[in-house]
């Protein structure tokens, strides 16, 4: 029995954290070879370099307990707050955040948010961290613009976490929703972190989807551009690009870069992080994957290498069929969902392409979750 954290038997965060980590490895290895192990050739799983302390962003609520508020972790399945003044997962530097700011927000006469009667105003607080320069981001979701005594708080929070380089205050008026609203406020610093992955440097704002595992997040690219076997003259599509992390980082290595997202926010905060690279040879596009892959089918362009990273959900067989009609001669599907990818490789493999070899890399330690990197090539 793996007692790693006083809360798991109550949390439903850790769903293995009852199996040593050596058995949690070997279960979600065999969830990849459930899957797309049926179709191609399953390596040994990449452990993740950490097992506690490896999520650079955490995602705290507040309840009211007594003549004190206390931070704890939202139980989707329950719609409730379970206290913990810490979380195994979670760095020391954001325990002891959110710990500090349960003490603040009561001095401040700051409540916790009730969905159901819509008082209060604290929804949650989202730590985020960037493991390379040790920059740290408060940001403090609430349920309207009127935060109170907010120029006296802001000083008592500096004071309070030295360790924080800037803090944001976001609004979501949506009764449902607890975490970052899209209207927001700087309360000091400059409203982003910037973290360095693979040797390129990443501007972090609030609402940047951005790996939670940096450590191995480096070693799954470093893999995923390994198996692209890019020499400098490839074009190549980044599907589902977010921020931009795979497609600049493999910039460096190819001619050109078609990369394309849904997101528009994700997108200003791709192409602000080209520029902090100093790259030239990508092309941001805000549109869904699917209908870019076609404008590049119908314009009869030149793909080489594509990488697709899909959501959970993964792909929809039109974006496929328009992939394969692109004809790039390798494939790099990064899945976090291995089910869905396994549905996904058999699409493929039906318009052309052979699953080659999957890779599993623990992104998740303790979770459920499994991160693979397939390699697909044309078949002859």
């Amino acid at each position: 029995m793996n007692h790693f954290c006083q809360y798991a038997k109550k949390c439903n965060s850790c769903q293995l954290c009852n199996l040593s980590y050596e058995d949690q490895l070997r279960h979600k290895e065999h969830i990849c070879r459930k899957y797309p192990g049926k179709l191609c050739t399953v390596k040994k799983i990449t452990p993740s370099p950490r097992i506690t302390g490896y999520r650079n962003k955490a995602q705290f609520v507040y309840k009211r307990e007594g003549k004190r508020l206390v931070s704890g972790l939202y139980k989707s399945a329950t719609h409730s707050v379970m206290a913990a003044d810490h979380c195994a997962i979670c760095t020391d530097t954001a325990n002891a955040i959110t710990a500090a700011l349960a003490k603040l927000f009561y001095s401040f006469k700051v409540m916790p948010y009730d969905p159901y009667t819509e008082r209060g105003w604290l929804k949650s607080v989202v730590i985020r961290e960037a493991a390379a320069t040790g920059e740290v981001m408060a940001v403090i979701n609430g349920a309207d613009k009127s935060f109170p005594a907010k120029r006296t708080f802001t000083t008592a929070l500096q004071k309070a976490c030295p360790m924080l380089t800037t803090a944001v205050i976001t609004v979501n008026r949506d009764r449902t929703k607890l975490f970052t609203g899209k209207q927001s406020e700087v309360l000091f610093g400059s409203g982003t972190i910037t973290d360095i992955l693979c040797g390129e440097k990443f501007i972090i704002s609030p609402t940047s989807f951005y790996q939670i595992n940096h450590d191995q997040t480096e070693q799954l690219y470093q893999k995923a551009l390994e198996l692209a076997e890019l020499s400098g003259n490839e074009i190549v599509l980044d599907a589902y690009s977010g921020i931009g992390t795979i497609g600049i980082i493999a910039s460096r290595k190819a001619k050109f870069i078609h990369a394309v997202e849904l997101n528009p926010a994700a997108i200003a905060d791709a192409k602000r992080n080209a520029q902090l690279n100093g790259i030239d040879n990508i092309r941001f596009t805000a549109a869904d994957s699917r209908d870019y892959a076609k404008r590049l089918t119908e314009k009869d362009a030149r793909v080489d290498v594509a990488f697709i990273d899909p959501p959970r959900a993964g792909c929809t067989s039109s974006f496929l069929n328009s992939l394969a009609k692109l004809s790039p001669d390798r494939i790099i599907y990064i899945s976090c969902n291995p089910e869905t990818q396994a549905r996904d490789l058999r699409v493929l493999g039906r318009l052309g392409y052979r699953a080659e070899v999957c890779y599993p890399f623990d992104m998740f330690p303790h979770a459920n979750h499994t991160e693979s990197v397939v390699l697909l090539t044309k078949k002859d």
